[in-house]
């Protein structure tokens, strides 16, 4: 069940950082830069072949999210879902 729910949020996380640096018009470079990472590994993280550390989620949440009480109650609804699914 970790596994699951650790891909869980890896996915929504992806998606996120897809959906804002989409909102905000930049590139992947300028992304990364915010997040304070390099562009290779902002772009394996959009491309789904690797997570995000904690650091660089907490980055997000609090120099580029938008809305941080969108984002975690995003993150709750999805963790939510997939306990629904496993019970």
């Amino acid at each position: 069940m970790r596994k699951q729910i650790q891909d869980v949020i890896k996915q929504y996380i992806r998606e996120e950082l897809l959906k804002t640096r989409s909102e905000l018009r930049i590139t992947q470079e300028e992304m990364a830069k915010r997040l304070q990472i390099s562009t290779r590994a902002y772009t394996e993280i959009e491309g789904g072949k690797y997570g995000c550390s904690t650091i660089t989620i907490f980055h997000y949440m609090y120099e580029v999210c938008p809305d941080l009480q969108k984002f975690l109650s995003g993150m709750r609804e999805v963790l939510d879902q997939k306990k629904s699914d496993a019970a």
